[in-house]
């Protein structure tokens, strides 16, 4: 993901925007192939984990660049950017940094966690119930190193999890 920059043709849509009740304003912003993504940012006085949610999160996009992409632009970012290693139940090569995708439908990304200490089966994929996490919901707290089995009981109502690995 690129750095918001009005000079490149980045623009704030939508100020205010709320995003659970917090203050902030909508961006489009880009990602690294050029790519037009909407994403959020908070507002300046706003603290804390209130700045960011799972995907602004799990992407690096809040640590690098002050925003997080919504959920609707999710699948063009990992398209752009992520190579997709499988379903939680078959992913192989998972590594620290992957990042796991709690799908409602195709398109419909419900929640992403970032894989901390991965854990594997006699099979080779993942192990939800010791595979450690890094996770949020919304502008709540950041949980770090919680179990994937624990988070993925928080969104049952998830048609799958994915794993996905940045590109180089």
């Amino acid at each position: 993901m690129q750095p918001f920059d009005l000079t490149s043709g980045d623009q704030i849509l939508l100020q205010p925007a709320l995003a659970n009740t917090v203050s902030g304003m909508n961006l489009s912003v880009r990602t690294d192939l050029g790519t037009r993504v909407e994403a959020w940012r908070a507002a300046p006085t706003v603290t804390g984990d209130q700045r960011f949610f799972c995907h602004g999160y799990s992407l690096g996009t809040f640590g690098a660049h002050r925003y997080t992409v919504w959920g609707d632009f999710l699948p063009q970012v990992l398209a752009d950017e992520y190579q997709t290693l499988g379903r939680i139940d078959n992913a192989r090569n998972v590594a620290a940094r992957g990042v796991l995708v709690w799908w409602l439908g195709g398109t419909d990304a419900y929640h992403s966690a970032v894989v901390e200490q991965p854990a594997f089966l006699p099979t080779g994929a993942l192990d939800p119930a010791h595979t450690r996490v890094s996770s949020k919901t919304g502008t709540g707290p950041l949980w770090i190193g919680v179990l994937a089995q624990d988070v993925k009981q928080q969104y049952r109502s998830a048609a799958y999890i994915e794993v996905y690995r940045r590109n180089q």
